[in-house]
């Protein structure tokens, strides 16, 4: 990405060049000019909240995977009703170790590869002086490039609305039991499953996660700037931070309770949806004028902040609920990456409480899910445009899970899940070939989506999990 170097010393400069190649520009961003505010814990499950009126706290280390919170002192109106790119989009990036990163963490490292998300945190300013109200809609990608666009098929979205304006807060969003769109999502490390483990490259170990802004309001509204490695990363001497400061996996940092966002570019996508001539008349590969630090405490304006936007992800508990080992890679769907597969919750049989669910399935699209008792290498028996990783010629065979509430519709997230704590299938009836089995201890319990692909052969695999009770 060609850059274009800027003196920011006395100002925030935010320079970049369009996939038009548009010669450089620079904007500049708008430092936040009142008290940051704590909006409390909004439930997407039940619509109701939790407001809180004391500070603005991050989430507990022990239970993060990525934060990026330190704050600059600035935030970006460009995709707010005012803004240069007015009801666009922001593209960030970050990373998340799973458990073949070699990069030496203060913890040990990373503990496990599929994070099922339960709560985000993020920061905003809406400044409407009226009765209006704020809304965002967040995207979460895995196998992210860094300062690309179009992103993958999210595998996560938030849409949040009637969030308070009239000023500058940090809202958290607790995602637990809700379904549909603002449901838990599995998040997997290393950018995810089109190439998974560890690949140094931050074009094949990056996430993405986007805001739009969606609501009433008619003033400047914009997401923090967040991310200053020189004061919270202990370790950093340039390019991305590097110590996971405020995860579980990384140091406590220069500034307790507040992370850098480990893996985070200093750069960021800005997708604007008005066109001139045919071609988005601001979409670019952004930058802050590169990292300067003059001095600031931790929390305080710094003179040019590292580019990255104010975002928090967290797990219900870092033992993690998911109960599912990563089998076979699926074949590249038409979304472009793999489809993949992870099972949540108890490895007690007894306890019959396990969620199936698999991601990165094209929109709208109907699916079902396969199981078996052994695999086979991937490409050994082809099927539509994928594979089969299930042993269909083992005991037991390929059992289906097609019965009433069973077939699902991946919506707009390209997810389906089944549930036995809905009722949905039991641990006690799992399907075979020829019938069904109980799970019990020590038996492995291998399981495949299969669901409509309009491209090729009009359908495909998900890549494969397996569960050992």
């Amino acid at each position: 990405m060609l850059r274009t170097t800027l003196c920011a010393s006395s100002a925030l400069l935010f320079a970049g060049i369009s996939s038009a190649q548009q010669a450089p520009h620079a904007r500049t961003p708008v430092k936040v000019p009142v008290a940051v505010k704590n909006a409390g814990t909004y439930h997407v499950a039940t619509g109701t909240w939790t407001r809180s009126h004391g500070t603005a706290v991050q989430f507990g280390i022990s239970d993060n995977i990525y934060s990026n919170t330190a704050q600059s002192g600035y935030y970006d109106p460009d995709i707010g009703p005012l803004g240069a790119a007015a009801l666009g989009q922001l593209i960030d990036d970050g990373a998340i170790p799973g458990t073949t990163n070699p990069t030496v963490f203060a913890n040990g490292g990373a503990t496990i590869d599929i994070n099922q998300v339960t709560e985000i945190q993020f920061a905003y300013c809406d400044l409407d002086p009226t009765a209006r109200v704020a809304g965002w809609t967040l995207d979460f990608y895995e196998d992210y490039a860094p300062c690309t666009f179009p992103p993958p098929a999210p595998v996560g979205t938030v849409v949040l609305t009637g969030f308070p304006s009239t000023g500058c807060w940090i809202s958290t969003v607790d995602l637990t039991n809700a379904t549909g769109i603002g449901a838990e999502f599995p998040l997997q490390a290393d950018g995810g499953a089109a190439a998974p483990g560890y690949d140094a490259d931050p074009a094949l170990d990056s996430f993405g996660y986007s805001y739009r802004y969606t609501g009433t309001g008619v003033s400047n509204a914009g997401i923090f700037i967040t991310g200053d490695p020189a004061v919270t990363d202990t370790g950093w001497l340039a390019g991305r931070p590097n110590s996971g400061s405020n995860t579980y996996f990384g140091e406590t940092g220069g500034c307790p309770g507040t992370g850098s966002g480990y893996g985070n570019d200093d750069s960021n996508w800005l997708e604007d949806t008005f066109n001139v001539g045919g071609l988005p008349a601001g979409s670019a590969c952004y930058f802050f004028g590169g990292y300067a630090n003059n001095g600031s405490s931790c929390g305080g304006p710094v003179g040019s902040p590292h580019a990255g936007y104010w975002m928090e992800i967290s797990l219900e508990s870092i033992t993690s609920n998911v109960i599912s080992t990563p089998g076979c890679v699926g074949a590249v769907t038409s979304t472009g990456s793999p489809a993949n597969c992870v099972v949540t919750g108890s490895l007690n049989p007894l306890n019959n409480d396990a969620q199936l669910t698999a991601t990165g399935l094209p929109q709208n699209e109907f699916g079902i899910f396969a199981t078996g008792l052994a695999v086979i290498p991937p490409m050994t028996v082809n099927s539509g445009n994928g594979w089969i990783c299930i042993n269909p010629g083992a005991l037991g065979g390929l059992g289906r899970f097609q019965g009433a509430n069973q077939i699902k519709n991946s919506g707009a997230n390209g997810t389906i899940t089944l549930d036995t704590l809905t009722g949905e299938w039991s641990l006690s009836s799992i399907p075979t070939s020829t019938g069904t089995y109980a799970a019990m201890a020590g038996l492995t319990s291998n399981f495949q989506a299969w669901f409509r692909d309009q491209v090729g052969l009009g359908y495909n695999f998900s890549g494969s999990c397996a569960v050992t009770w």
